[in-house]
């Protein structure tokens, strides 16, 4: 997967992040989920667990900036996010979650499909 990264400008209010999603189906649903925030979202189709997924990201980040700079890191690296080496309001995550990862954290059947989902707010 492409290395993920989240933009944090604490005066501006301002998050950007470049995110891997994987999506899935269990059941009827489909559902997309972000390991390295531990964000889920599910929907009827891939396109409404999408527009489900905006929304969950649009609560996290702007629950996220109410918060003090201290408090935010903390948060962020408590799910494997650290700082970028030379750009001061860019973190990167470090840990790789792999598919056969995921289907065990959802209790998912071996032949399950996943999917990667890039996923840029």
């Amino acid at each position: 997967m492409k290395k993920e990264t989240i933009n944090i400008d604490h005066r501006k209010k301002i998050f950007k992040a470049q995110l891997n999603g994987v999506g899935f189906k269990e059941g009827d649903a489909h559902i997309i989920y972000l390991p390295s925030l531990q964000i889920s979202s599910y929907g009827e189709c891939i396109e409404e667990a999408n527009e489900m997924m905006k929304i969950s990201l649009n609560e996290f980040s702007e629950n996220l900036l109410q918060l003090d700079e201290l408090k935010i890191n903390s948060i962020l690296k408590q799910l494997g996010w650290e700082k970028a080496k030379f750009f001061d309001k860019r973190l990167v995550h470090l840990s790789e979650t792999t598919f056969e990862d995921i289907k065990k954290e959802f209790n998912l059947p071996d032949d399950t499909q996943v999917q990667k989902i890039p996923i840029a707010v």
